[in-house]
């Protein structure tokens, strides 16, 4: 398109620039009044330095003022879609953010994710005794649970295809808006457990979520969907439910999109441990998660399909193990079994590592547990590259469709009076509606790794003795006279030990606690007010901590000590907020955080008079510890501490 610029408009000093025959300039000063009458006679166009106005200058000098009103706006409307709607739960924007301008997808991209869809799963049924066989194994191994009530083509496989497609989403909406440091989308899938998932007995790597994401990470990352799958394996050998399940954004990340739950070996065939999980999983910030269940017992089963039915989990599965074989393959010969079943009791660490026990799965049971979860997870993909497919507008429906919860959930299913602690488990009811049912916000800070932020060091004001040592490294009595002490217990120092003549396996986790004896003195710690953007602290007020903090939570250490150990419960005093917790004051938390029949955690209420303490600009709690019996050793076991937990009160 040939561009005009509009030509000088004559000066009012009485310059005269007009050019001769041969181009060059000529400039008259001081003109007469005859020659300022002939200037301001030419026609008003300013495209034209003609001496009269044609049709065609006209019709060109509308053509480019409706372009430049049609210019003005398009700009005006990136301007709206950048400023959008708040995002939602889920990190999306309202449906302003459709205006995003998407590339077309190519008809290739689409062929070439199939084809590569089929490969995969022509491998899982070479790998499992041919393609009946192998969908067998993958019907009794994985479980999926379907809302009667849900529509037709909005079932559990669409309901995980569309978390796919809300990444790719969050994914353009903050590269429009130059917010994103990410290169690509991503879907985080976080693994919270116990020593099945970290894989004990074999290294680190083969542990099922890792070899699951071998197969899926190429998959989800090709052309059109473009998505980085993010494996987070934050499980920790020895562990209940609880205090973990309070500490998910710690120990699984505040991005993830999908998380698990493996405790069964622990707890029995209940599930109260389970729905208090779940419960916690269901404020996370990307609410609600794809939630896996390592477990195939009914009562647990029976409570995911309560919470699906109530439309609180759209797409949660269910995942087993060797039960999923069929046990005429593995009583072939060697030779005739199908590759994915050889070497079926063969471990993947070196023989004698630690954890090589009956309870837990060896290499070739986790490479299957990876596969059926990779399995599932294919299929979501087939789901969303269909929808990409066959629906010009599918971003749009998805905005619409995003499950997000608001922070309201159902009233339990299992029994909660039994805890000692019901609203930081399982929340309270509503006021206005008892059906509905609310949970103040949790924070956390542990010493367990591998946690992704929250640890300590971020709220202990004094009283710790420093150490540089390996934390493998016994420590001398002397440090325990005039502080608490960073440390492991003897069990886990020993197995970690023995660990490290392997070359440690790749195991990142490790149980690491503040330990004290009544030398040790006072332990200062101060625990920051996290929601004042939401419930901001009134500084003109008296600042009784009861109207900002609902409890406190503490842990100890899980492991196996002497009868004459620490009791929590009766050997710690506590102030808060500069007033005596009183006895009455604490109680104990009962059966969610129990390992091997033993209690954990016990809960401190707020005194009435305790009150808020100020760090700058922010407001928090502070909470001081001794241990008050004065026979207390580290010979019979200290008193520890690996886990602070408070539940904020938003009235």
């Amino acid at each position: 398109m040939e561009m005009h610029r509009r030509s000088k408009a004559p000066s009012n000093n009485g310059i005269d620039n007009s050019t001769n025959s041969s181009g060059s300039t000529k400039r008259n000063v001081g003109g007469s009044s005859s020659l300022r009458s002939k200037h301001n006679s030419r026609p008003g166009n300013p495209y034209s330095a003609a001496s009269q106005t044609t049709t065609t200058d006209i019709i060109l000098f509308r053509s480019m003022q409706i372009l430049l009103l049609i210019t003005v706006c398009w700009f005006l409307s990136l301007i709206i879609s950048v400023d959008s709607p708040t995002p939602n739960g889920d990190g999306l924007r309202g449906s302003g953010s459709a205006s995003i301008i998407t590339p077309l997808l190519d008809p290739t991209n689409i062929a070439n994710a199939r084809d590569q869809i089929t490969k995969v799963r022509e491998e899982f049924y070479t790998r499992y005794g041919g393609k009946p066989e192998a969908l067998d194994m993958l019907k009794r191994g994985l479980r999926t649970f379907e809302n009667e009530k849900a529509e037709k083509d909005m079932g559990s496989v669409r309901s995980t295809a569309d978390r796919y497609l809300r990444s790719i989403l969050r994914f353009e909406e903050n590269q429009s808006s130059s917010l994103s440091a990410f290169q690509h989308a991503e879907f985080v899938m976080a693994f919270g457990g116990y020593s099945v998932t970290v894989g004990r007995g074999n290294h680190f790597e083969q542990s099922y979520p890792f070899i699951m994401e071998k197969i899926l990470a190429p998959i989800l990352a090709l052309p059109p969907l473009g998505v980085k799958l993010v494996v987070r394996n934050s499980a920790i050998g020895g562990i209940p439910s609880f205090p973990y399940g309070w500490c998910l954004p710690n120990f699984l990340g505040g991005d993830a999109d999908a998380v698990s739950w493996d405790y069964g070996m622990n707890e029995g065939n209940g599930a109260a441990g389970l729905e208090s999980y779940v419960r916690q999983a269901l404020m996370m910030p990307k609410s609600p998660p794809m939630f896996i269940l390592l477990d195939m017992k009914r009562p647990r089963l029976d409570l995911l399909q309560k919470y699906v039915n109530m439309g609180f989990l759209p797409d949660p599965v269910a995942l087993g193990g060797r039960d999923a074989v069929n046990k005429k393959l593995l009583q072939l010969p060697e030779t005739d079994k199908p590759p994915g079943l050889q070497k079926w009791d063969e471990w993947g660490a070196p023989k004698g590592s630690p954890g090589q026990s009956p309870w837990h799965p060896k290499k070739m049971e986790h490479e299957l547990m990876g596969w059926m979860m990779a399995m599932h997870m294919i299929d979501a993909v087939e789901v969303a590259l269909n929808v990409m497919e066959k629906d010009p507008n599918w971003r749009e429906k998805v905005l619409q469709q995003n499950p997000s919860l608001g922070g309201e959930l159902p009233a339990p299913v299992t029994d909660v009076a039994t805890s000692g602690t019901a609203s930081i488990l399982h929340g309270a009811p509503s006021t206005d509606d008892s059906s509905k049912w609310h949970m103040n916000h949790v924070s956390c800070r542990t010493s367990f790794l591998p946690n992704m932020f929250g640890n300590f060091d971020s709220i202990i004001e004094s009283g710790v003795t420093k150490d540089e040592e390996d934390m493998l490294q016994s420590r001398d009595d002397s440090l325990f006279n005039g502080g608490w002490v960073m440390d492991v217990g003897k069990v886990e120092r020993e197995t970690k030990v023995k660990v490290q003549k392997y070359g440690g396996l790749g195991y990142i986790d490790m149980k690491t606690a503040l330990y004290g004896i009544p030398s040790s003195g006072t332990l200062k710690l101060w625990l920051p007010y996290e929601i004042s953007a939401t419930n901001p602290v009134q500084s003109s007020g008296d600042l009784l901590a009861g109207t900002y903090f609902n409890s406190v939570v503490f842990c100890e250490v899980n492991e196996k000590r002497v009868y004459k150990e620490c009791n929590m419960l009766s050997d710690l005093a506590f102030e808060v907020g500069g007033a005596a917790v009183a006895k009455a004051g604490v109680t104990q938390i009962k059966g969610v955080a129990s390992y091997l029949k033993k209690d954990i955690c016990i809960r401190l209420d707020i005194p009435k008079d305790a009150k808020l303490s100020t760090k700058g600009n922010d407001f928090g709690l502070p909470v001081d510890i001794k241990v008050s019996r004065s026979d207390v050793s580290r010979e019979n076991g200290a008193c520890s501490i690996s886990h602070i937990i408070w539940e904020h009160n938003v009235g």
